[in-house]
């Protein structure tokens, strides 16, 4: 599953109920000074011998342009002998490998931890002699990964502890895309979050937009956006029509009802249709250039505009999405692709043929500090893989999400900067990579 992307031709937009915040155990990414050079010492490279044609694609939201799995699809691990995609130079390792990562030393991983613990429970019912990914040997099997996991049950969870954890049982490899003409360093990595927004049981003049589960006729789930209503599908609540079209792009949110209760709208299924960027549309329509669009302006506009506008910009996206009721547990995030909840701040949807779900990367690239900082911060933090969209193309892309609530919305709308990727490999198939060299 993925959820929004970052600035509104990428994503989605922030929400105007914001009730929920990252939780205050949020790991928090080291700040870098403005004057780092990222990735000068990156020890080993991983080369791309086929990338999928196309980039990132600028102009398409990212979030409802993916098909949320519930399903781990690297659960399918049928052949024997793997043919690879991506092969990995390793480079001799230093005696501490992971001084070559900007700001590890001062880093809090704790999130990476708790997020790795969750894949390791996912992998636990794996056969140990599969293949992580049958394409990408590169990552190994999961028994490669066994001490680690084993060992991550009594590592510590404070910021030391659990950066000694994978000083122990990791050590870095450096990514590069290469192409034709050569390689290019650096990727893109955006951002998401799950909203939260305000709904009603019954409509009124405000909370007029039914937030839909999914209909038992094949033929009204195949419908355009604009023939669905509540008399196609069930109904869920009834929110405001702005909130429930940005929480459909991002596939999933919080809910509040009037009287405190909260659960979780998770994605359930789409119509079907071709996803279409509003934000796209109000470009060629010239209402804003690509430079304006963003979350916020495209909010802006539909509170500007009025309702009918507002809908009829909607329905210039026929793709719809449905949802199902789910409890929260814990305050714990949405599920991502791989199934399991998301950490804020430590986890990020990838490329799913380039990086299994499960896989570590230390990521240096500038934060958004507070909501409308375009600019951003130096930062660098560990990550764990656990989710994809269709937005998200390549080696070197990510996308990073910020957790639950108006705040992490705010922030994740205008993440959008250039990034250098680390990818961890537990220390056994590191050093077996490069005996082959």
């Amino acid at each position: 599953m993925r959820l929004l992307g970052s600035a509104l031709l990428l994503c989605g937009g922030a929400l105007l109920t914001a009730c929920a915040t990252t939780p205050s155990s949020t790991q928090s990414p080291v700040t870098l000074p403005p004057s780092s050079q990222q990735g000068e010492s990156q020890p080993i490279a991983v080369q791309t011998q086929k990338p999928p044609s196309g980039d990132v694609e600028q102009s398409a939201p990212q979030a409802e342009n993916l098909d949320i799995a519930q399903a781990d699809p690297d659960a399918a691990l049928a052949p024997k002998q793997p043919q690879a995609v991506v092969s990995v130079d390793i480079a001799p390792l230093g005696a501490s490998p992971f001084e070559a990562l900007l700001g590890w030393n001062q880093s809090n991983t704790s999130g990476a931890l708790r997020a790795f613990r969750r894949v390791c429970a996912k992998w636990s019912s794996r056969e140990q002699d599969a293949w992580l990914k049958p394409k990408l040997p590169q990552y190994g099997r999961y028994q490669d990964w066994e001490s680690a996991c084993y060992a991550a049950d009594y590592a510590g969870d404070d910021a030391q502890d659990s950066r000694r954890f994978f000083e122990q049982y990791f050590r870095p490899v450096g990514l590069v895309a290469a192409s034709g003409q050569g390689a290019d360093k650096t990727g893109l990595l955006t951002g998401y979050y799950e909203p939260e927004i305000s709904v009603r049981r019954r409509p009124d003049s405000l909370y007029s937009e039914p937030i839909l589960s999914r209909p038992q006729d094949k033929a009204n789930q195949n419908l355009a956006r604009k023939s669905i209503s509540a008399a196609t599908a069930p109904v869920i609540a009834y929110g405001q029509p702005i909130d429930v079209f940005f929480m459909q792009v991002q596939g999933s949110g919080r809910i509040r009802f009037d009287d405190g209760e909260i659960i979780r709208a998770a994605y359930a299924a789409h119509n079907g249709h071709r996803y279409k960027s509003i934000g796209t549309a109000l470009i060629k329509r010239g209402e804003m250039t690509k430079d304006e669009a963003s979350k916020q302006s495209i909010e802006a506009w539909m509170k500007a505009n009025g309702l009918e506008a507002t809908r009829e910009l909607m329905n210039e996206n026929p793709r719809y999405v449905f949802f199902r009721k789910e409890a929260l547990t814990h305050n714990e995030g949405p599920k991502g692709s791989m199934g399991i909840p998301l950490e804020p701040m430590a986890t990020v949807a990838i490329d799913s043929r380039y990086h299994p779900y499960g896989s570590l990367l230390w990521i240096e690239t500038k934060l958004p500090q507070y909501g409308g900082d375009y600019k951003g911060a130096p930062a660098a933090f560990l990550v764990s893989a656990q989710d994809s969209g269709n937005a998200i193309k390549g080696p070197l892309r990510a996308d990073l999400y910020f957790g639950s609530g108006f705040e992490a919305g705010d922030r994740a709308g205008v993440m959008k900067h250039e990034s250098r990727l680390t990818l961890l490999l537990p220390t056994s198939l590191a050093v077996q990579q490069n005996h082959k060299r």
